[in-house]
């Protein structure tokens, strides 16, 4: 079985997958990609940003500042995936 899920005979056009299946199995992992890069940033500017000395626990302000960060990032990133949909 690959890493995707399939077999390689599945994939070969000698199992009993549609291309229906394949595309929506591609557009599932894609989806999944996404997801996990969208983390990723957020992780990465939100944290960065908000949390300037790392401890064993956020203070309220820090706990505000990401939740205010990754409301923001999440906003314009649905508005540039928006747009980049509508293209």
């Amino acid at each position: 079985m690959s890493s995707s899920g399939f077999s390689l005979d599945q994939l070969s056009g000698n199992g009993s997958l549609s291309k229906d299946d394949v595309m929506q199995q591609v557009k599932s992992e894609l989806a999944m990609a996404n997801a996990q890069e969208l983390i990723s940033n957020i992780n990465k500017h939100c944290f960065k940003l908000c949390v300037p000395r790392p401890g064993s626990s956020l203070s309220s302000s820090e706990q505000d500042s990401l939740g205010r960060c990754v409301d923001k990032y999440l906003a314009s990133w649905d508005t540039v995936s928006r747009a980049y949909v509508a293209k």
